[in-house]
């Protein structure tokens, strides 16, 4: 009984001893939205459509790969056949369902669908997360690209080139 009477005693001193320490010290409450944290280089937040900046065309050829690929079935395109390329003529997307796996950029042929280097669409109404092809291209405008791409993100996972890439891999692993 004294054993556990003092057990108890050094458990309770030691979350005092936790809580005073940080008692003292300056908060780090960011104020919210006055206050921005920035992002850190790799963040990948809300998904977005975008244009080619040479042509202004649309990217999105409506091949459907993001929707077959997406796992929670989120996306739905609809495809529009034109005399020079495909283009989307639906493209849904709902938001508030998205699991941001990635997949859907990851799989993209034409760098169509981004992930964005922000999260804030606070609404008061799921039914506005409900995104169509026209909202998720002033999103791509609105807010500066994450640094993955669909491209770029392939690139990462291809196995690496025989020949150069390799045997320098190897010199430096040496070395």
């Amino acid at each position: 009984m004294v054993g556990t009477a003092l057990t108890m005693v050094r458990a309770t001193a030691s979350a005092m001893r936790v809580t005073l320490r940080n008692l003292l010290r300056k908060p780090v409450t960011v104020h919210y939205p006055d206050v921005t944290r920035p992002y850190p280089d790799r963040f990948r937040g809300v998904l977005a459509l975008t244009y080619d900046p040479e042509t202004g065309e649309e990217n999105c050829i409506g091949c459907r790969l993001c929707e077959y690929i997406c796992p929670p079935q989120v996306i739905q395109v609809q495809m529009l056949k034109a005399e020079k390329r495909n283009y989307a003529k639906i493209f849904y997307l709902e938001l508030y369902a998205c699991e941001f796996c990635e997949l859907c950029v990851q799989v993209c042929p034409t760098d169509a669908i981004i992930m964005l280097k922000t999260f804030d669409l606070a609404v008061d109404d799921r039914r506005e997360l409900l995104l169509d092809k026209d909202r998720l291209h002033a999103l791509g405008r609105q807010f500066p690209a994450s640094w993955a791409t669909g491209t770029g993100l392939r690139a990462m996972q291809a196995p690496p080139k025989k020949g150069g890439e390799k045997g320098a891999a190897a010199g430096d692993a040496g070395g």
